[in-house]
C-alpha cells in the first residue's frame, strides 16, 4: 500500500485511476492545479507522484516537482505529458523525476509503478 498523488486538469482521468488504484488498496489523493498539488503534498507527504507537466502553464509540473523534491526528498515522481519534449525532460530528470510517462497511461501501468 502506498500514499499516492495524481495531478493532471482532467477531472474524469484521474477519478478514473483514482478509483482503479484504491481497489488495490492504495491511498489515493487528486489535485487538478498546483496549488491543490502543493496543499497536498505539505499535508500528505505521498510516496509516489504522478504529476501532469502541463497545468496552468506549460511548466507547472516541472514547478510542483522541484517544489515536492524540497519537501519530501525521498518521494519518487514521475512527470506525465503527452507530448515529447527534450528540453523538459532534461529538466526534470535533473529535478529528480524517475521517469517522464508518455500519455495515454493505462491504469495497470500506473499500479506498475507504484509497486516498482
Amino acid at each position: 500500500m502506498a500514499k499516492v498523488l495524481l495531478i493532471d486538469d482532467e477531472p474524469d482521468v484521474i477519478e478514473f485511476q483514482k478509483k482503479y488504484l484504491e481497489r488495490r488498496k492504495h491511498i489515493v489523493s487528486t489535485a487538478a492545479n498546483t496549488q491543490e498539488a502543493m496543499a497536498l503534498i505539505a499535508q500528505e507527504a505521498p510516496d509516489v507522484i504522478f504529476c501532469d507537466v502541463r497545468l496552468e502553464t506549460d511548466t507547472a509540473g516541472l514547478e510542483i516537482l522541484a517544489q515536492a523534491k524540497k519537501i519530501i526528498p525521498n518521494t519518487i515522481v514521475y512527470l506525465v505529458t503527452g507530448l515529447t519534449d527534450k528540453e523538459i525532460e532534461e529538466k526534470g530528470f535533473a529535478l529528480g523525476a524517475k521517469e517522464i510517462l508518455i500519455k495515454p497511461l493505462t491504469n495497470e501501468a500506473l499500479a506498475q509503478k507504484i509497486q516498482g
